[in-house]
């Protein structure tokens, strides 16, 4: 069993500490992993990408169009990530567009999303201002993606949802709980009623 994850954002979104959360519950669940940043020390606003690795792992690095799942915190971002993920793979993508300031041609969010709909792969977006008005905090963004990530049965039978509860109100407190149940629950009414955008024919 393998399952290679990557995690993707920009500078001061958390990507890191979505990479710690998971790490530290398939710790306790006794399940292999390892976490690899690949621009962890950038600064706020620049691109920052998480490499996880469950199970049978072979390298701590994971190749192009290899990725089972890619999540995206940032929509200009998956211009960047979607080279890792592989056919038919899924993408969890955060609705948040936030084209960084003093910077000319940058893609608009309908240009993003008609790159995105070329790709043969499959596309869950998450709706963020609904969730973040229920929270009132911005700065959970992160737990929200990783709530929706979980709410995959490939992932959760591995580690349930239960689990990373715990783990988050231990390390982040009672409101990036919330925030991650919240993700969790929005990502998995969706899959059930298959609110989701797949360019995979093979499906």
């Amino acid at each position: 069993m393998k399952i290679d994850i990557v995690l993707s954002g920009v500078g001061g979104q958390g990507i890191i500490t979505m990479g710690v959360v998971l790490g530290n519950a398939c710790t306790k669940l006794g399940v292999n992993i390892k976490t690899t940043e690949t621009h962890g020390m950038a600064q706020r606003g620049g691109s920052v990408e998480v490499f996880v690795r469950i199970g049978d792992i072979e390298a701590p690095l994971i190749p192009l169009a290899s990725a089972d799942y890619v999540v995206v915190l940032e929509m200009i971002e998956a211009l960047r990530a979607i080279r890792y993920l592989k056919k038919c793979g899924w993408m969890i993508l955060s609705d948040l567009y936030l084209p960084p300031p003093g910077i000319e041609n940058i893609p608009t969010k309908k240009q993003v999303i008609d790159v995105l709909s070329k790709s043969p792969i499959n596309i869950l977006t998450i709706d963020m201002q609904d969730i973040v008005k229920e929270i009132g905090d911005t700065r959970t963004i992160n737990m929200i993606m990783l709530g929706a990530l979980l709410a995959f049965q490939e992932i959760s039978s591995i580690i349930p949802i239960e689990i990373v509860e715990d783990v988050v109100e231990h390390i982040l407190g009672k409101t990036n709980r919330f925030a991650l149940t919240a993700g969790y629950r929005q990502a998995l009414e969706k899959l059930d009623r298959k609110n989701y955008v797949s360019n995979c024919i093979s499906l």
